[in-house]
């Protein structure tokens, strides 16, 4: 396990997990940096989180981080600033509500999360980071990493509720002339570690001995507001890619972090290469939110 913390005076820049921190003035700051490896698994988590103050402004920093050293692995990694305040009449650690974020199930390695928010300098912050490897050979392992815990290690883990799910029915289009369906799997959203999530997924079945070479892409679009209304975005980071390849089956999946009152919707492309003449069906799911 590795502890860095440190009191910053005058302007310095930090690099954190591969993330560029800026300066915060000649105001003091501190960074704290924690990193645990995963039990059992070659792999670790890193929880970073960074207060400044610029002209009596408090900014929270924070992320994390996960990787595996022979980078194998599906990694599903949750970043959850905590503050601590008063409730139920005693002093508790509370998610802070829309800070949350999340990735995965992805083989990206590493795979890192971050982001800032204003902060209150009287308040206390920590960032808890879950991460949880599936390995090729099925073993699944999970640790969380504290940046700024002292003594005993909290602990996150994820789990799907019953209630607060959210889903819109598969969607599934034939491509033209050719044995093949492209579909958008059930999406769901749930509320993870108090970070609400949108997991989705698609496919490109083909029959079985059908001929070429197939890809297959997902990605997640967000709906406009005001003059772009109707109109979608694809969101950043939220495409995955496989192929290509001659197997008969794909299928990708994944989850991010969305945000509450945003229409929502997945967009799933096959396309089968044969003598060198592409053809393409893209299937899409319907406007849903969280």
């Amino acid at each position: 396990m590795k502890v860095r913390s440190s009191a910053l005076a005058g302007c310095l820049a930090v690099i954190v997990g591969g993330a560029f921190v800026p300066c915060a003035s000649a105001a003091p700051a501190r960074l704290f940096e924690r990193t645990v490896q995963i039990p059992g698994v070659p792999c670790s988590v890193s929880a970073w989180d960074y207060l400044s103050n610029t002209g009596g402004q408090y900014t929270l920093q924070y992320g994390g981080g996960t990787s595996c050293a022979d980078g194998a692995g599906l990694k599903t990694l949750n970043v959850v600033p905590q503050v601590f305040k008063v409730g139920r009449g005693q002093l508790l650690w509370f998610h802070i509500g829309g800070a949350g974020l999340y990735q995965g199930p992805t083989p990206a390695n590493p795979l890192r999360r971050g982001s800032s928010r204003a902060a209150v300098a009287s308040h206390n912050y920590r960032v808890l980071v879950y991460a949880q490897v599936l390995r090729p050979d099925g073993r699944l392992a999970h640790a969380t990493a504290c940046a700024s815990c002292s003594g005993t290690n909290p602990s996150l883990s994820i789990a799907w509720p019953r209630g607060n799910i959210y889903s819109w029915p598969p969607a599934a289009v034939r491509m033209r002339g050719i044995n093949c369906t492209v579909m958008v799997s059930t999406t769901l959203f749930p509320n993870i570690n108090g970070t609400t999530v949108m997991s989705y997924g698609g496919s490109l079945l083909c029959d079985t001995g059908a001929s070429g070479l197939k890809r297959l892409k997902i990605a997640a679009e967000v709906g406009g507001s005001g003059p772009n209304r109707g109109r979608y975005f694809t969101v950043s980071g939220s495409t995955l890619t496989s192929g290509p390849t001659s197997r008969p089956y794909q299928y990708l999946s994944t989850g991010r972090t969305v945000y509450i009152g945003h229409p929502y919707r997945i967009v799933v492309t096959g396309s089968v290469t044969i003598n060198g003449r592409t053809t393409t069906a893209t299937a899409h799911s319907i406007t849903a939110g969280p």
